[in-house]
């Protein structure tokens, strides 16, 4: 977790190459010790190119219709929230998003 938050200052300092290893060596550990990431910092990379997300750097934010759209700016990946629900926005780890994913609440009730 010490390796995302160092990432993070990186990818602010401009060394995107650095912070993009640390973030994918911070995945593999938890891959290979079977522990996973906690949600905090789930949301602070990309999980395509493995870059840090930062707001106006590597990450564009919009709200489209109650739904935050989280795009990274460097390979375009694109993830939707529904802010709906006020009270998991807060809880989430994603300040100012968050919340469960539109794939996510189309899929509830098929597990039976």
């Amino acid at each position: 977790m010490e390796l995302i938050d160092r990432a993070v200052r990186l990818a602010n300092e401009g060394d995107l190459y650095l912070a993009r290893a640390y973030v994918k060596l911070a995945v593999e550990y938890s891959r290979k010790a079977q522990v996973k990431l906690p949600r905090k910092y789930k949301g602070m990379f990309c999980r395509r190119c493995f870059a840090p997300l930062i707001p106006g750097i590597t990450e564009r934010r919009r709200i489209k219709s109650k739904i935050l759209v989280r795009t990274c700016l460097l390979c375009g990946w694109v993830r939707r929230y529904d802010t709906k629900n006020v009270e998991k926005l807060r809880r989430s780890s994603i300040s100012g998003g968050g919340g469960e994913d539109r794939e996510e609440r189309g899929n509830r009730g098929t597990e039976e």
